[in-house]
């Protein structure tokens, strides 16, 4: 599955059969932030190239000086600026994924028959409660023969990160850490996955989409 122009950091010694393909139960791969410039697209919306310190931006992110964080003031903001966010930019995000997924994803981990159309967005202030519960997709009706893609745009790492087991049952959550240019690839079909209160420091912001083969 690896190869040299398209190479794996890291992929689990656990597989599972996904369509009749055997795949990493979760891996980590990299790719060409120049080509696939997601991150170029964020930092013109915000109006700043330093989005990890954007909690720390009154414009996006008003301080509120009468509560402790992390607050649940902070974290509805988060869900406000995802969801404008998402409205801005999904549309020119799209040819973007779908070139990463079919161009440079499919050659590492096969032929790949469909992408998610519009895929999700998050911002995620350094403050914030916890913004995704813990749980597998299929409690959402995600079918067994979709695989999932987690790309933050900003490094992430600690509570400013996704926390996953490592294989369906084991409960064993550990954070998810990417620099930019790296994504994980992961079974989240059946594995458990979720979110901490962000206490890191940093703020982080990602794309999640699916595909299936």
């Amino acid at each position: 599955m690896e190869s040299v122009k398209y190479p794996v950091r890291f992929r689990s010694e656990e597989m599972v059969e996904v369509a009749g393909c055997a795949v990493p139960l979760s891996s980590v791969f990299t790719y060409d932030v120049a080509r696939w410039n997601l991150r170029a697209l964020v930092e013109e919306f915000f109006g700043t190239d330093e989005l990890e310190k954007l909690h720390l931006d009154s414009r996006w992110n008003p301080q509120d000086a009468d509560h402790k964080l992390p607050n649940h003031f902070v974290t509805r903001n988060c869900w406000n600026i995802s969801k404008a966010l998402r409205e801005a930019v999904i549309d020119c995000s799209m040819p973007i994924i779908h070139s990463l997924v079919f161009d440079h994803i499919a050659a590492f981990a096969g032929p790949i028959r469909s992408c998610q159309p519009e895929a999700m967005m998050r911002v995620n202030f350094h403050g914030s409660r916890a913004i995704l519960r813990f749980h597998r997709d299929v409690e959402y009706g995600q079918r067994p023969n979709v695989v999932n893609v987690w790309l933050p745009v900003t490094r992430v790492f600690g509570s400013n990160s996704m926390y996953v087991e490592s294989a369906p049952g084991l409960c064993d959550f550990k954070p998810v850490e990417l620099d930019y240019g790296e994504a994980f690839m992961f079974y989240g079909t059946e594995m458990v996955h979720g979110t901490l209160d962000n206490q890191s420091g940093g703020t982080r912001i990602s794309y999640d989409f699916r595909f299936s083969f």
